[in-house]
């Protein structure tokens, strides 16, 4: 029986795609344009958190390698660990938010009589 062929561009695909940790430190660091040092201190105060390897050894995503970025932008405009940490909490609520009330505009229009 053949397989069922899924497209490689799906949004689910792409999603999980983006989560999967396949880069090592020092390839995240190229690609980012981060210093690793940097890279291990933001680790360091919680900011980002690469998962690890059976051996220990860091292992970054697509979406870890936004989330540097943010934090790369933010701290160049002199925002401090703190503050990052809040404006990263804000913009997740913010985008949580969003979600609700997308979802809530879907159910409302649902209701309206024709």
């Amino acid at each position: 029986m053949p397989r069922k062929r899924t497209s490689r561009n799906s949004p689910i695909r792409q999603n999980e795609l983006s989560g999967l940790p396949k880069y090592s430190i020092a390839v995240a660091s190229d690609i980012s344009g981060v210093p690793q040092q940097q890279l291990r201190r933001m680790e360091e105060s919680g900011l980002i958190i690469p998962q690890r390897t059976e051996g220990n050894t860091r292992r970054y995503s697509d979406d870890d390698l936004t989330q540097i970025a943010e934090i790369d932008d933010l701290a160049d405009e002199g925002v401090n660990v703190a503050g990052i940490r809040y404006i990263r909490a804000l913009r997740q609520e913010l985008e949580r938010l969003k979600r609700e009330n997308d979802l809530l505009r879907q159910q409302l229009a649902a209701y309206q009589p024709s």
